[in-house]
């Protein structure tokens, strides 16, 4: 899912359609939705250009605001060492 950097007409319209699945999730539905994003998200902030790690940073950002406490209680769903890399 990481885009390449140079389209950001096509970076930007995957970005909006993933802060609006974000924003109309339900807890329940949540845990897969980070499954399969989490992982890409994580791989654009390794390799990405500075405008794709924004991106990046700033969907994760939703999602730990949205379902911290999700996170928190499934510790399976974000790998922890990713996030100190």
């Amino acid at each position: 899912m990481v885009i390449d950097a140079s389209k950001k007409e096509v970076r930007d319209i995957y970005s909006l359609a993933i802060r609006s699945t974000i924003h109309e999730l339900k807890e329940n539905a949540a845990k897969n939705m980070i499954k399969a994003v989490a992982p890409q998200l994580f791989k654009g902030l390794r390799t990405g250009k500075e405008e794709v790690k924004e991106e990046c940073l700033e969907i994760l950002a939703e999602i730990f605001k949205k379902f911290g406490v999700l996170l928190y209680r499934k510790n399976d769903l974000v790998n922890k060492d990713e996030l100190m890399r």
